[in-house]
């Protein structure tokens, strides 16, 4: 394991051990800080006989919530950098997925891209486009960049807690480092609105034909 990324994966084991990781990951908050479950469903298609997977699930709480809207029988998968509080089935890094080409028909990833370089995030896209079956769809979610500089400041502080580094990236930036990653189709989409925090968020849906 390089520097870099033994560096990423202790500060987030480190905090997922915290009781504020416990609290900002559970059910209750994170439906409150991206409200919109069925929008989220309807974008990736979640359904009865789909293949779920969630990375950089934390407790795992939002991720079962959307797969019990959705009416699904089987649990997500869940993967992360590290053990957290909630239920991981899997500990994986983004470049490096332990999943097979095709296997996945469903894949969140929310709040979890500021944590890595262009690199890693461009690899990370290659590994989604691999493990995606066709027709199946991934959503990345992030918090958006702001053009306030002291703003921008704040926001990089409050998001920095289980975070080697930051970086907030918005629609042109992702769309460029996910480009040639293999996806048929990449948008932007609107899970909004989000009233807490009130920060403006990223959403871009990958898409296998």
């Amino acid at each position: 394991m390089n520097r870099r990324r033994k560096t990423i994966v202790g500060v987030r084991q480190s905090w997922a051990r915290t009781p504020w990781a416990r609290l900002v990951n559970s059910q209750e908050v994170q439906a409150l800080v991206t409200p919109r479950a069925e929008r989220i469903i309807q974008l990736i298609d979640l359904a009865p006989g789909r293949r779920y997977v969630d990375f950089g699930c934390g407790t795992a709480a939002f991720a079962h919530l959307l797969a019990r809207k959705a009416g699904l029988d089987e649990p997500p998968l869940t993967l992360d950098l590290a053990p957290g509080p909630g239920p991981v089935d899997a500990i994986a890094w983004p470049a490096d997925l332990p999943l097979a080409s095709k296997s996945v028909d469903c894949l969140t990833s929310l709040y979890f891209a500021r944590r890595f370089d262009d690199d890693n995030l461009h690899a990370y896209g290659r590994e989604i486009a691999r493990v995606l079956a066709p027709g199946g769809a991934a959503l990345l979610l992030e918090v958006a960049p702001v053009r306030a500089r002291w703003l921008d400041r704040l926001h990089h502080q409050l998001l920095s807690p289980g975070c080697a580094h930051v970086d907030l990236r918005g629609w042109g930036r992702m769309a460029a480092l996910l480009t040639e990653a293999g996806f048929d189709a990449i948008d932007l989409v609107n899970v909004g609105p989000f009233l807490f925090p009130p920060i403006p968020r990223v959403g871009v849906l990958l898409r296998r034909a």
